[in-house]
C-alpha cells in the first residue's frame, strides 16, 4: 500500500485551519484538484477534537485513506497540517502519484495560506481605537464552537469539493438577555373618616335660664373603603420560531427563539423537535434530552414580554437542512 505524506507549516492557529478543513464554502475555495477523477463516495471514519480528520474518499476504480492532523507548530500560534493519503483499493501508478503531489503541493502552500489570511482578516476588529483614541467597548469576535461528535454516512455524488463539508465550526449564540419580572403591588389609600363638629351647650355664670340647646350638625359618615374587584391571575403566552442557521454535507446548525407575549413570566417550557435521523450536540442556551428522533428543550424562564434563544447541532444527518417538526407546549414553531 502506498502513501502520500505531506507536512505544511501554517502560521494560523488551529481552530482557524480546522474551520478551512471543514466548511464547505472554504473548501471549495482551495481544495480542487483539476484533472483528477472525481470522489463519488465519501465517509467519515474518525473526527478527534479539532486535530483530527479521517476519510474513504472513492470512485469505481479507486478508494483512499485520507487523514487530516493539526499539531502545535514551530511559531508562537501557529500549526502543522499533516496530510496522509493511501489507497485501500486500487494503485496509482507512478505518473499519477507525481501529479497528485504536484496538486496537493499547490493547494497546501499557496491556495490555503491564502484563504486562511482571508479568515483572519475577517477577525480584525476595525472599530478598535487607537492610542490616541479612547478605549470604547466594541462586540468581541465569537471563536468557533466545541468539536463535533462522529459522522459516518456514505452518500454518492459528482462534485469532490461538496463531499468534503463534513463538520462545521459552529458560532455560538448567546441566549438573549432576560429581565426579572417586576410586580406592580396596587393597594387603596385608606380614605380618612369625616366627622363634622357636633352642638355645644352655653355655660356661663349667672343662674342658669333655660336655653335652647344648639342642633348637633349633621354629621357624615366614614367612608366605607371598596371592596376590590377579583381579577385572574395574568397568564404567559408561549410562542417560538425555528430557523437553520447553516447546513452542511453531515449536518447542520438551528436556532430556536422562544417569546413570551403575555403579561406573567412562564416558569417552565418545553420545546420539541423532531429529526429525520442524526443525533444532537453542542446546545447553547438550553438543557435537552434525545429520545430516537425526538429532542425536548427545556430552559430558563421566559420574562413577561421577554424572549430567550437557543441554538444546537445535528450530525449525522445527510443532505439534511432541517428538522420535520417544530412545538412548543405542544403548538407549531412559526419558521
Amino acid at each position: 500500500m502506498s502513501e502520500i505524506r505531506m507536512d505544511v507549516d501554517l502560521e494560523h492557529p488551529p481552530e482557524r485551519i480546522w474551520r478551512a478543513l471543514t466548511e464547505q464554502k472554504l473548501l471549495a475555495q482551495w481544495l480542487d484538484l483539476p484533472g483528477f477523477a472525481p470522489v463519488s463516495e465519501a465517509e467519515v471514519t474518525g473526527v478527534e477534537g479539532h486535530r483530527r480528520l479521517a476519510m474513504l474518499w472513492g470512485n469505481d476504480d479507486l478508494h483512499t485513506r485520507l487523514t487530516w492532523e493539526l499539531a502545535p507548530g514551530p511559531g508562537s500560534g501557529g500549526a502543522t497540517l499533516t496530510l496522509r493519503q493511501a489507497c485501500v483499493y486500487g494503485e496509482w501508478d507512478d505518473e499519477l502519484r507525481v501529479q497528485l503531489r504536484v496538486a496537493y503541493e499547490s493547494v497546501l502552500h499557496e491556495r490555503l495560506p491564502a484563504v486562511l489570511d482571508w479568515l483572519a482578516f475577517q477577525e480584525v476588529d476595525l472599530n478598535a481605537p487607537t492610542p490616541s483614541e479612547p478605549i470604547t467597548e466594541v462586540l468581541p469576535f465569537v471563536v468557533p464552537g466545541p468539536s463535533r461528535r462522529r459522522s459516518r454516512i456514505v452518500l454518492a455524488s459528482a462534485a469532490t469539493v461538496a463531499l468534503l463539508g463534513v463538520v462545521v465550526a459552529v458560532a455560538l449564540f448567546r441566549p438573549d438577555g432576560e429581565e426579572e419580572p417586576t410586580a406592580a403591588s396596587t393597594g387603596a389609600l385608606p380614605s380618612p373618616s369625616a366627622t363634622g363638629p357636633g352642638g355645644v351647650a352655653a355655660i356661663g355664670t349667672g343662674p342658669a335660664k333655660p336655653t335652647a340647646s344648639a342642633s348637633p350638625s349633621p354629621t357624615r359618615a366614614s367612608a366605607t373603603p371598596r371592596a376590590e374587584s377579583t381579577r385572574p391571575p395574568a397568564a404567559a403566552a408561549l410562542g417560538a420560531s425555528y430557523e437553520t442557521t447553516s447546513s452542511r454535507l453531515f449536518g447542520y446548525d438551528g436556532r430556536v427563539t422562544v417569546t413570551n407575549s403575555g403579561k406573567a413570566a412562564a416558569r417552565k417550557w418545553a420545546v420539541t423537535i423532531t429529526l429525520r435521523s442524526g443525533t444532537v450536540s453542542d446546545v447553547s442556551g438550553a438543557e435537552f434530552k434525545q429520545d430516537g428522533n425526538t429532542v425536548t428543550f427545556t430552559g430558563a424562564a421566559v420574562a413577561a414580554a421577554g424572549s430567550l434563544r437557543f441554538t444546537f447541532t445535528v450530525n449525522g444527518s445527510a443532505l439534511d437542512t432541517g428538522p420535520t417538526g417544530c412545538q412548543i407546549d405542544g403548538k407549531a414553531c412559526a419558521s
